[in-house]
């Protein structure tokens, strides 16, 4: 008797708990594929993206001078610097002449970004180099108006055996000169 009384789950009902089934199921879906796409890529991941960097030293050393850099023993830990304290821009939004380099003598990849002293205004990101490579001219990322700046070069070195952990940051006081 007591089977009788109980009632059959309308196929309404069903129906219901199915909808409701997908739509949470379609849901989780959307989520998990906006996390996935949108998530932090690692540093090391964007900075190789975004590599202005040439391989090899600087155009203008001599033999001599590469020699010498070849031949200096550097210790794991220490990070040799490379940049024009001077560069020259012909105009504000002209390649100018950085002279960045990080030498096969460095032991990690480095990213160089510059910001004027006066205001903290970002206005150079080299992007990823890696070890033996070099920024011979490039633009700054503001256009300038023509005068002299005094900025500062923040080298940051990464080291790309652990996922582009920042492993030092060395610092370069600079003069910019925008001629016209």
């Amino acid at each position: 008797m007591c089977d009788e009384t109980r009632k059959k789950p309308s196929r309404k009902r069903l129906w219901i708990a199915v909808d409701i089934i997908a739509v949470l199921l379609i849901g989780l879906a959307i989520l998990l594929a906006v996390r996935y796409y949108t998530s932090d890529r690692s540093d090391l991941a964007y900075l190789e993206d975004n590599i202005k960097a040439k391989l090899g030293q600087l155009e203008d050393k001599s033999n001599e001078e590469i020699q010498a850099a070849l031949n200096e023993v550097v210790e794991e830990g220490n990070l040799s610097i490379s940049i024009n304290a001077n560069p020259v821009f012909p105009t504000g939004d002209s390649e100018g002449t950085l002279k960045i380099e990080n030498g096969p003598q460095n032991l990690y990849g480095q990213q160089v970004v510059i910001t004027l002293d006066e205001t903290g205004e970002e206005i150079y990101d080299s992007g990823y180099m890696p070890v033996d490579s070099h920024i011979q001219t490039d633009k700054l990322e503001i256009d300038l108006e023509p005068g002299d700046y005094d900025a500062t070069a923040v080298f940051t070195a990464y080291d790309e055996k652990l996922d582009g952990a920042v492993v030092g940051q060395a610092i370069a006081q600079l003069r910019i000169s925008v001629l016209g």
